[in-house]
This record gives structure tokens, sequence and C-alpha cells, in this order.
């Protein structure tokens, strides 16, 4: 019986699949591991048959939120991790997840460290990751938890330090929740500030457990050149401060993206 699942979302016939769940199936710790897709092909029913693994087919497209909701839906275990089909988790990331959570019994989140990979190139330093450091150790300097409601609120002001794939959800803590469809890229940013709300803590790794791939085809990179991104993330600023300081705060986050400019096409 296991007690955690992997959720691979997929979309399309990403090149980068294979790798991804390679690094899912030699955890240290055992998970139950489904894809979840909303663009059904033949490429991913191959390979999830080479990985003896089920395929969840979202018939309702209704944009990335849904998607993520939907990988919600199917799980059946305590805790879950919406995996991100271009990354890669080093082998004990479920493992240490879990025992954090053992560790601080009140746990929402799990979220880890992570690098960065472009093309073969593995980058421990970017402004984008100095930023989140800087954020998360501010507020956990010594603890690896934080339990606050308001502090939970005011880490979360400052920009968005956690990153997504990395997170583990524990299910039966969190309510029924659920994914806005508000936003199209910041959906995360918006789910850590709801679940901040609620009680429970919100705990870190310090390890880095994911290799986080950016690529010119990622969302984010779409999102960041079609400025939905700046866009999104003026409305979460707006959240946290008057009008003035969120575009401050806007364009000064906007400047951490610089890195995803080294991209070429």
């Amino acid at each position: 019986m296991f007690d955690h699942s992997f959720a691979v979302m997929v979309y399309g016939d990403s090149p980068f699949l294979n790798e991804c769940l390679d690094s899912l199936v030699n955890q240290t710790v055992k998970s139950q591991i489904y894809i979840t897709t909303s663009t059904p092909s033949d490429y991913i029913t191959e390979i999830a048959k080479k990985y003896n693994i089920g395929i969840f087919t979202n018939e309702i497209q209704k944009g990335i939120a849904n998607d993520w909701n939907f990988s919600l839906s199917i799980c059946k275990t305590d805790f879950l991790t919406l995996a991100h089909q271009d990354d890669i988790y080093l082998p004990n990331y479920t493992e240490k997840c879990l025992n954090n959570f053992n560790n601080v019994c009140d746990g929402l989140i799990c979220f880890t460290d992570y690098n960065e990979l472009l093309g073969q190139k593995i980058r421990g330093h970017s402004l984008l990751l100095l930023f989140k450091r800087v954020i998360l150790t501010s507020f956990m300097p010594v603890k690896n938890s934080i339990q606050s409601i308001y502090f939970k609120k005011k880490m979360l002001s400052f920009g968005c330090p956690i990153a997504a794939p990395s997170v583990m959800y524990h299910l039966k803590k969190m309510n029924d929740f659920r994914f806005s469809d508000q936003f199209s890229i910041n959906m995360d940013w918006d789910a850590w500030y709801r679940l901040a709300k609620m009680d429970g803590s919100f705990i870190y790794c310090k390890e880095i457990l994911l290799v986080h791939r950016i690529h010119v085809d990622s969302a984010t990179t779409a999102g960041l050149k079609s400025f939905h991104r700046q866009n999104e993330d003026f409305l979460m600023f707006s959240r946290f401060w008057p009008g003035y300081l969120a575009r401050a705060f806007s364009k000064m986050y906007a400047f951490s993206y610089k890195s995803n400019n080294e991209l070429k096409n």
C-alpha cells in the first residue's frame, strides 16, 4: 500500500518524459505513479506501457487549472506530488518529504530547493533562484517550517518562492482544495496564498531534490514572452500591497526572470 502518488501531468509529446519517469521509478521510497493528460497520443500510450503505469485522460479541456484539479481528483493516497513532465526528481525526494511530514504533524505542503537545467547544463545559481532562496531563508532561518497564517502570507507578499513541481501535498489536510482558473500561469502562487490562510504548516526541505528544466517550449517561458506572467504577477502583488507598490514589486520581480532570457530558439 502506497502513502504517496506522483501524478505526471503530460502535455503533448514531451521528449523529456522518459527522464522524468526514470527519476520517479528510481526513488528510494516507492510511490503510485500515473499519467494525466488532456492531449492523449500514441506516444504517451507507448511510454506508459514501457513503465507499466496508468493513463487518465481529462476530457474536459478548460485550461491548466482544470488539468491540475483532474490530477488531484484521481489520487487515492494521502500525499501527492504533481510531477511536471520535463523535470527530474532526485532519488530521495519522496523519502525526504515524507520524513518532513512525519516531523511536522500539521504540514499542509512540503516543498524543496531545486536547481535549473538548461540543455545539458545544471545551474545552481541564478537571479530567480537567489530571489526565492532569500525569501525562504528570511522567513525560515533556523526552522524548516512556518505555521503562522500571518507569516505564511507575509512570505508570499514578496513573490512566489515555492517551486510548484517540488511540492508534496498532504491532501487530507487541505479540505478538498482545488486550483483556481482565475490564473493561467500563477495558479501556484494563488494556491499557496489560499493554503496559507488555512491552519497548518508550510514545510521547506532545504536540500536540492529537484532539477527543473527550462526550455523554449515550457509554459513558463511562453508566459514570459506573452507578458501574461508579468500581468498575473501584478494581480498577485495587488493582494498584498497598494497599487504603486504592487507595480514596483512586479517590475523588480520581472528582473529576476532575466535568466530565462538566456534560452535560445
